[in-house]
């Protein structure tokens, strides 16, 4: 690519000062987000003063002092770690090679996100804990929480779920089929002050629970669906491409009349235009009386034109 240090510094600066205006809300922000920064094959996260970048074009590690002293002189940052995704840094598809540049200590840090706390870790896997496009939306949902029923499906760690308490959710499920996930879910209702009733956390496959759902007539007022583009567990295997339609349909199922479906998904093949189809089609002779799109927040610049960024939302509500 050819570029030079003092462009890579002063493209840095310009990202920072164009995400200044997030301070207020949170001190977690996606800092640089490749081709929307001008920065192609480089994103940059910052958690507090803990950052995780990810290159997926390896020219970017030439440039990791100037880098590591913007971190450090505009941030006075005490974490930082890089994870190299390009093609030659593993001979295994899809594979990461993991690189320190700052180690000030412990991987894990606490953010801060519209008044919450979220725990995160910055050398579990690829993600840290707390999904930073989907800031936006789980506001938006949770200001429809109060005196909801709500069922959180691929609940992670169960920042949905929290939100939602805090807003005055009647009750949250969070399903997810990791115990680790629901785990840091719960430290995260901690950090907040939350506590949870007994079966606010379930470890189960969401296709599964919704099916018995069905079964069992357990109705909610609030259904959130944020699947992985693809997953595999215990021998079954789900993906967004074949298996969204279905999932939906089983959530419109056991939503109550005037009940708010919320649905998401980072595959860049499906976009609003899929995902409202499948919610018409599952809602059959019922009206939906409004869907509305979203995407990911504003830090995300350039979403949508790379396929490391990219977010279809649609929020429907069904009489």
């Amino acid at each position: 690519m050819g570029m030079e240090s003092r462009q890579v510094r002063q493209l840095l600066e310009e990202a920072a000062l164009r995400r200044e205006k997030f301070g207020e809300v949170s001190d977690a922000v996606r800092l640089v987000n490749g081709f929307g920064d001008g920065m192609e094959g480089f994103i940059l996260e910052k958690y507090g003063r803990h950052f995780m970048a990810q290159v997926f074009e390896p020219h970017w590690l030439v440039h990791a002092q100037v880098i590591l002293d913007f971190l450090t002189s505009r941030f006075n940052a005490e974490y930082v770690i890089v994870k190299e995704r390009s093609a030659s840094a593993s001979s295994e598809p899809g594979a990461m090679t993991f690189n320190m540049w700052l180690d000030g200590g412990s991987s894990q840090t606490i953010v801060s996100e519209n008044g919450l706390k979220f725990a995160v870790d910055l050398n579990d896997t690829l993600n840290s804990g707390l999904f930073l496009d989907m800031r936006r939306n789980r506001a938006l949902v949770a200001g429809f929480a109060d005196g909801k029923k709500v069922l959180n499906c691929f609940a992670y760690t169960c920042s949905f779920g929290v939100y939602c308490r805090a807003k005055g959710a009647s009750s949250v499920v969070n399903v997810d089929v990791s115990k680790k996930s629901l785990e840091r879910g719960r430290r995260n209702y901690e950090l907040n002050g939350l506590v949870p009733a007994p079966n606010e956390f379930i470890r189960a496959d969401a296709v599964a629970y919704l099916e018995r759902a069905v079964k069992k007539e357990n109705r909610f007022d609030m259904i959130i669906l944020d699947p992985p583009s693809f997953a595999r567990h215990e021998g079954r295997s789900f993906s967004v491409k074949k298996d969204l339609a279905p999932l939906i349909e089983r959530a419109v199922t056991v939503l109550n009349p005037g009940g708010i479906l919320f649905v998401a998904s980072n595959y860049s093949l499906m976009g609003h235009v899929n995902i409202e189809d499948m919610i018409m089609d599952a809602a059959g002779r019922r009206t939906v009386k409004s869907m509305d799109r979203f995407g990911q927040d504003d830090d995300f610049e350039g979403s949508g034109s790379m396929q490391e960024s990219y977010l279809a939302a649609v929020l429907a509500e069904i009489a």
